[in-house]
């Protein structure tokens, strides 16, 4: 391709500018001469139209009809031959007039410059701009397929692309992570897409992204082989993507997908041994250095970690969507187990990894799960035992899921057994104040639930009500007359306690 400026960079041919329209160079497909008073039927569009207004000699009010339909067949410049010998010894003031008015481009062609003379050179110029295109694209994918066989493959070709394209590239695995980038801007301009790309996952390589922007153009590419991704390419190019760079993304996501094949097979490996290293973990102790020295090599932190264990994901698509969004949460999540029970050790992970995970357990269908202590990994069988107790509990309490501290100290009691029989021992023990209150109007119940509050201080008890000490006693002694339960004895007052926390800590839980 050339533009009306590479013309004028022709110096034997001497042509300047008339007058030229604001805004880019128009591009120039080919040189035609004509002397026709309507030469659009023949045109294809951006030619360099020669003429030297023989036709029109006797007619300059023609000039602006002239420059309105060139202009709407798409005419890239006129070139207005003249001289002693032609129609016209200088560029009529019509037709510069028209040619501003319709924002035509017009240009000079010197007395001395033979139009054919013109046409061959732009001939020349284009046949040559297409073979440097040609030489480029070669250049282009000889560097890239000589990137591709190094080391370190996606990195070279990523620094290709940016440096001879200028594009923003970022390659990401299949689990979303970054294997190369060009730029940390390019992972930038690519976060607003993340979720959209994780929705991606589970659709193979039948898919693609292209979006313009005012200022870019985001191409996003499946990338694998055999159906199977295995990765992704984001590419942000300055303005939109020529037929030249298309083709270019298209070579470099074949080469991407067979080295990401390899480091495909090669992360299978990695989770099989890690997955293995969990397992003999779990069952021996002593392997603890081993696993340590693993993840030390592999800069994974072990400070911290959390176990959950969960139930069978609904398939594998969904387990592996849940361990790339858990990914967001720690440095690496190892799977183990199979059956009804799927443990996932979480490395590296925060103090209260419990809240953005529990959405993530929904959505895949893990729950009932549980959530051990965020602990290092050298107690890991402990967490393990935690997890897989939490999960019980969550599964009587009939809850995606639930974490270790809402298990421990007197909330374990609050977690016995089913709702159904919480329900049923609450009522049974509280039945008689119940009763007091719907037929006699007291308030036995409210006083009880007070009295256990403040730990059997009748004060305490009496301030938080708004009556007399005395009342208290009276409400207590009737408590116990109707229950047959001695407050001041311990396991009538645990008793009791037990029954109120059963009942005030369910929503469904109504007092009559």
């Amino acid at each position: 391709m050339i533009r009306l400026h590479d013309v004028f960079h022709i110096l034997k041919l001497g042509l300047t500018p008339v007058h030229i329209p604001r805004g880019p160079s128009s591009e120039i497909r080919w040189a035609h001469v004509t002397e026709l008073v309507d030469p659009s039927p023949w045109l294809l569009g951006k030619e360099l139209l020669l003429t030297t207004g023989i036709s029109l000699v006797d007619k300059p009010e023609e000039w602006d009809a002239y420059c309105r339909r060139l202009r709407d067949a798409g005419v890239a410049a006129i070139g207005f031959s003249t001289g002693p010998s032609l129609p016209h010894r200088t560029v009529p003031e019509e037709l510069v007039a028209a040619a501003r008015q319709h924002e035509v481009a017009l240009v000079h062609v010197p007395h001395d410059t033979l139009m054919q003379h013109v046409v061959q050179e732009v001939s020349n110029a284009l046949h040559q701009a297409q073979n440097q295109d040609l030489m480029r694209s070669l250049s282009l994918q000889r560097q890239l397929s000589e990137a591709a066989s190094s080391p370190d493959g996606a990195q070279r070709i990523i620094d290709v692309l940016a440096q001879v394209l200028r594009y923003q590239v970022v390659v990401l695995d299949d689990r979303l992570r970054t294997i190369a980038r060009s730029d940390s801007g390019a992972e930038a301009r690519i976060e607003p897409i993340r979720d959209q790309l994780k929705s991606r996952l589970r659709d193979g390589l039948r898919w693609s992204i292209s979006e313009g922007g005012v200022h870019d153009t985001l191409v996003v590419l499946p990338l694998g082989t055999a159906g199977r991704l295995s990765g992704i390419l984001t590419v942000v190019s300055p303005g939109a993507i020529t037929m030249h760079g298309r083709a270019t993304l298209g070579l470099v996501a074949s080469l991407l997908g067979i080295l990401l094949e390899r480091r495909y097979a090669s992360q299978e490996h990695r989770r099989m041994r890690e997955t293995q290293l969990l397992e003999r973990l779990l069952d021996d102790i002593t392997t603890l250095p081993e696993t340590v020295e693993y993840f030390t090599k592999a800069d994974v932190n072990i400070v911290h970690s959390h176990v959950l264990c969960a139930s069978e994901p609904q398939d594998q698509t969904a387990l592996e969507g849940f361990v790339v969004e858990a990914l967001g949460l720690c440095e690496e999540v190892v799977v183990a187990g199979s059956g009804s029970e799927r443990l996932f050790l979480l490395l590296g992970t925060e103090p209260r990894v419990i809240d953005a995970l529990t959405p993530l357990v929904v959505a895949a269908g893990l729950g009932p799960a549980g959530l051990s202590e965020r602990r290092a990994l050298e107690d890991v069988q402990e967490s393990v035992a935690q997890a897989r107790f939490v999960r019980s509990v969550a599964a009587s309490r009939d809850v995606p899921v639930l974490e270790r501290i809402d298990t421990g100290g007197y909330r374990a009691l609050m977690m016995l057994g089913t709702a159904e029989v919480r329900h049923q021992f609450a009522d049974t023990v509280l039945s008689a104040i119940d009763a007091s209150d719907a037929s006699q109007g007291t308030e036995l119940f409210t006083t009880v639930r007070a009295y256990v509050t403040a730990l059997g201080n009748h004060a305490a008890t009496a301030e938080a009500l708004g009556v007399h000490r005395h009342t208290v006693r009276s409400r207590l002694l009737r408590i116990t007359q109707l229950t047959g339960r001695d407050l001041t004895l311990p396991e009538n007052f645990l008793e009791l306690w037990m029954a109120i926390e059963f009942r005030t800590s369910n929503r469904e839980d109504v007092h009559p």
